[in-house]
C-alpha cells in the first residue's frame, strides 16, 4: 500500500557549460565550432542565420534552435539587423534529446517566461550573465544562493519539456530547404573571406582553409564557388594581389620586400602570379602609376 512510484526523467540535465546573452552588431559571425555537449541558442531580437554542417536557416526573434554534441555550427548576422542572444550549451545523456536535433522552434508564451525565469536566476547564480564571445571562463558558481543551480536545471528542464510536448510550435524543418542552403553557403563563404583577408600577410593552403571551418576539401570548393564563383585559392590569390597593387603604388618597399611581406615563397613566385592577374609585371605596373 501506498509503495513509492519512482519519477522517470525523460530529461536529465547534468550541468551546464555555458551561459551567455550577446547583443551582437548587425555585421556579427563567428567561426564553425563544435563541442562535445548540447548548444541552445534562443534570438531574443532581430535575427540571426544559423549554420550547421554547412546548411543553414534563418532564426527570427522568438526562435531558437538545438546545436547537438560535435556538430558543426556557426553563427552570422546578416549585415542589416542587429541581435540579442541567450545562448546555454548544457550536458545531457537523455535520449529523448534526439528530438531536437536538426530542428528549430518558435517559442510561445510558455516557453519564452520559462527562459526569462532561467536568465534571472542565472543573474543571481553568476552574479552577471557574460556577453563577451571571447570569455571562455568557465562558469562560477561558488557565490550561488541557495538552490540557485537546481532552479536553473528545473527551469530549463521543464522548458525542454514544453518543447517535446508542444509539436504544434515546431516550425518547418528549413534544414534541407533550397534558399536555406542558399544562406548557409553565402554565410560560409564570407567567414572564409573574412578569414582569407585576415591571413593576407601569410601563407594559408586550401588545406589550412579546410582545418579552419571543420569542412572538406570537396565540400568547402563547392559551398565557395557556388556563393562566389571562383575558387578559395583563386579568391586569396586575387585578394593578395590587390593587397600588392597597394603597396606597389604606395612606394614603400621594394617588390621584392612585397613579395616575402605576402608570404610567397620566393619574388619569381609573386611576379607570375602578378603578371597573371594584372597583365604586367610588379615592376612595369610600378612604373606605369608613376
Amino acid at each position: 500500500m501506498f509503495e513509492m512510484q519512482c519519477i522517470k526523467n525523460e530529461i536529465e540535465i547534468k550541468g551546464f557549460n555555458s551561459i551567455y546573452y550577446f547583443e551582437f552588431g548587425k555585421d556579427f559571425s563567428h567561426a564553425p565550432e563544435k563541442h562535445n555537449f548540447w548548444e541552445m541558442v534562443y534570438v531574443d531580437s532581430g535575427k540571426i542565420n544559423a549554420v550547421t554542417n554547412g546548411i543553414g536557416c534563418t532564426l527570427m526573434q522568438g526562435q531558437v534552435i538545438f546545436h547537438e554534441p560535435m556538430e558543426i555550427h556557426a553563427h552570422v548576422s546578416d549585415n542589416k539587423v542587429s541581435n540579442n542572444m541567450l545562448v546555454i550549451s548544457f550536458t545531457t545523456n537523455s535520449p529523448s534529446m534526439q528530438y531536437f536535433k536538426s530542428k528549430t522552434f518558435t517559442l510561445d508564451k510558455t516557453g519564452k517566461t520559462l527562459l526569462s525565469l532561467f536568465l534571472e536566476e542565472a543573474k543571481n547564480a553568476l552574479g552577471e550573465i557574460s556577453g563577451d564571445y571571447t570569455n571562455k571562463n568557465n562558469l562560477d558558481f561558488s557565490n550561488a544562493p541557495l538552490g540557485s543551480t537546481q532552479l536553473l536545471g528545473c527551469y530549463f528542464t521543464e522548458f525542454l519539456i514544453q518543447l517535446l510536448r508542444s509539436g504544434s510550435t515546431l516550425s518547418k524543418n528549413v534544414l534541407s530547404s533550397k534558399k536555406s542552403r542558399s544562406i548557409a553557403n553565402n554565410s560560409l563563404s564570407e567567414l572564409m573571406c573574412e578569414y582569407m583577408k585576415e591571413n593576407i600577410y601569410s601563407s594559408i593552403t586550401l588545406k589550412d582553409v579546410c582545418a579552419y571551418f571543420l569542412l572538406g576539401k570537396t565540400q568547402l570548393c563547392k559551398i565557395f564557388r557556388e556563393s562566389t564563383g571562383e575558387s578559395p585559392m583563386e579568391y586569396y590569390t586575387r585578394v593578395k594581389i590587390k593587397e600588392a597593387k597597394k603597396l606597389i603604388r604606395e612606394n614603400n618597399y621594394s617588390v621584392g620586400q612585397i613579395s616575402e611581406m605576402l608570404g610567397y615563397s620566393s619574388i619569381h613566385n609573386f611576379s607570375r602570379a602578378f603578371k597573371k592577374a594584372v597583365g604586367m609585371s610588379p615592376s612595369a605596373y610600378g612604373k606605369s602609376i608613376i
